[in-house]
C-alpha cells in the first residue's frame, strides 16, 4: 500500500492552481484568491440585487451551501471565515443535517495511547484535532474498582466498574470526553439465582420516530444494552435517557435461544460453542457471529427482536469476521483469510436463485504482512497488520507493526497510522466524529 499524497482534483499545475485557470467566484462575479495565495479571508457572501445591495446571503442558502461540503475539514475552515458562519455551523439542527449527510469519519483508534490517523490519510487532519482529549475520562469520580472502556458511539464512551467473573456490570457510567461530561447510572439488575456466561455492556442509537429525531434535544440521547447469557437464556437489559421509563432498565428476553442452544452437537461444550464473536452494527441492527453453531444473532433496535440466519459455509466460520453495511438495506460480512478479504452479501427471496449469502468481492492484502481485523466505523474497516516473517530482520531494525483502512465504498485499501505496538489491537474501540469544534456537548 503505497503512501501517496492525496491530490485534490480541483487542483492543477495552472499558474492560478485552479483547474482550467478560472478562480471560483461569488454571486456577485468577483473572483476569490486563495488566502493561501495572498488573498483575503472567505467572508459570507453577498446577493447584488437581492432586496437591496450589500444584504447578506440568507441563513437558508448559506447552509445549503454548506452542506455540500463533503468533509468535516473543510466545514471547520468555513466556520471560521467570520462569526455569522461560525453562528450557522455551531447550531444543533445545522450540525445534525451535516451528520445525516456526511457521516463522521474515522479518526483513530481508542487504545492507551490514542492512535490518530496519519497522513497521507484523509482522516489526518481532523484526528489532530482531538489531541490532548481524555478519552479515559479520568474525570469520573473514584471508585474501589477501575474504570473499564467498554463502547463509544456517537460522541459518547460508556464506561463500567471492574466486576470480577460471572458478574454484571454495575457501577456504569455514559461520558462525553470532549466536553468532560459524564451521567452516572443505575447498576443493572441482576438476578444472583442464575451464573452469567457473558455480559456485554454497549450504546445503542435513541431511536424513535421522526419527531423525536428533529425534538431540540435529540442530540442528548441516548440506550444503553446490556447482554447478558445465562445458562438457558439469553436476556438484553435495556436504559433509555428520556422518555417515560427514562433511566430505568427493562429486559427484554430472546425466545429462541433455547432453539440455538438445542443446536449444538453432542458432547460438545455448550458454553463455548455458543461463545459470541464481536459485535458490529449494520442498518439499525446489532450482530454477532457465533461460529460454533454456525449462526449470525441479530438485535433490531427499532423493534427490540432477536432474529437469526445461518453463516456462510467453511472457509467463513473459522476466519476473523466484520459485518458491514451492503447495498439495498443487506448485510456484508468480511472474512479474514490469510492475505485475502472475502466479501460476501446478505442474500434475499428475490434474487434469482434465491441465496442466503452471495458470493462479493475478494480483496487481496500486502503479501509481507499477517492481519487482525480492528473493527470497523464511519466507512471503513480496519485492519492491523505485522511483519509476516520477523526473523528476517534484526532485533534493532524491526519494522513497526502498521494499520489500514478498506474504504467500504470503494474497496480502496490504505495506510491508517503506525502503532509502535508489538500485540495485535484486535477488536478494539475506534473513534469515528467531527472535530471538537463541530461537535456539540452529548450529555
Amino acid at each position: 500500500v503505497g503512501a501517496r499524497r492525496k491530490i485534490n482534483p480541483l487542483l492543477s499545475s495552472t499558474p492560478n492552481g485552479f483547474a482550467g485557470g478560472a478562480l471560483p467566484r461569488c454571486p456577485g462575479g468577483a473572483a476569490l484568491l486563495p488566502r493561501r495565495f495572498g488573498g483575503p479571508a472567505l467572508q459570507p457572501r453577498r446577493l447584488a440585487g437581492h432586496g437591496g445591495a450589500g444584504e447578506p446571503l440568507p441563513d437558508h442558502l448559506t447552509e445549503d451551501i454548506l452542506l455540500r461540503l463533503t468533509t468535516a475539514a473543510d466545514l471547520a475552515r468555513a466556520s471560521m471565515a467570520g462569526p455569522s458562519l461560525r453562528r450557522i455551523v455551531a447550531d444543533h439542527s445545522f450540525l445534525r443535517r451535516f451528520r445525516t449527510l456526511h457521516p463522521p469519519p474515522l479518526l483513530g483508534i481508542l487504545s492507551d495511547p490514542f492512535f490518530p490517523a496519519q497522513p497521507p490519510h484523509p482522516s489526518a487532519a481532523a484526528a489532530r484535532t482531538l489531541a490532548g482529549t481524555d478519552f479515559s475520562c479520568s474525570f469520573l469520580p473514584s471508585r474501589d474498582r477501575t474504570w473499564v472502556r467498554h463502547d463509544f458511539r456517537d460522541g459518547r464512551a460508556l464506561l463500567c466498574a471492574a466486576t470480577d467473573d460471572h458478574c454484571l456490570a454495575r457501577d456504569v457510567a455514559v461520558c462525553d470526553p470532549l466536553h468532560r461530561r459524564y451521567l452516572l447510572l443505575p447498576p443493572v439488575p441482576q438476578d444472583l439465582s442464575d451464573l452469567v456466561y457473558h455480559c456485554e455492556p454497549f450504546l445503542a442509537p435513541a431511536g424513535g420516530d421522526q419527531d423525536t429525531d428533529i425534538a431540540a434535544d435529540a442530540p442528548l440521547r441516548f440506550r444503553v444494552m446490556c447482554l447478558a447469557k445465562y445458562q438457558t437464556q439469553l436476556v438484553l437489559f435495556v436504559l433509555s435517557s428520556s422518555g417515560p421509563l427514562a433511566e430505568q432498565w427493562r429486559t427484554v428476553a430472546f425466545d429462541g435461544w433455547s432453539a440455538l442452544v438445542a443446536e449444538v452437537s453432542e458432547g460438545e461444550d455448550v458454553r463455548s460453542s455458543t461463545a459470541f464473536g464481536e459485535r458490529y452494527y449494520a442498518h439499525g441492527c446489532f450482530c454477532w457471529a457465533i461460529p460454533g453453531i454456525s449462526k449470525v444473532l441479530m438485535l433490531d433496535i427499532a423493534t427490540m427482536e432477536f432474529s437469526s440466519v445461518d453463516l456462510p459455509p467453511s472457509p467463513w466460520s473459522n476466519s476473523q469476521m466484520a459485518f458491514v453495511e451492503a447495498r439495498e438495506g443487506r448485510l456484508g460480512l468480511f472474512a479474514l483469510s490469510h492475505n485475502l478479504l472475502l466479501y460476501s452479501i446478505s442474500g434475499s427471496i428475490e434474487d434469482d436463485p434465491p441465496r442466503l449469502w452471495l458470493m462479493g468481492a475478494v480483496v487481496p492484502l500486502p503479501l509481507d504482512y499477517a492481519y487482525y481485523i480492528i473493527g470497523v466505523a464511519g466507512g471503513f474497516l480496519l485492519l492491523h497488520g505485522f511483519q509476516d516473517d520477523p526473523e528476517s530482520y534484526p532485533s534493532s531494525e524491526m519494522p513497526d507493526p502498521d494499520c489500514f483502512s478498506l474504504n467500504l465504498q470503494t474497496m480502496k485499501l490504505e495506510w491508517f497510522c503506525g502503532t509502535e505496538l508489538m500485540m495485535p489491537l484486535k477488536n478494539q474501540l475506534l473513534y469515528a466524529g467531527f472535530p471538537p469544534s463541530l461537535s456539540p456537548p452529548t450529555i
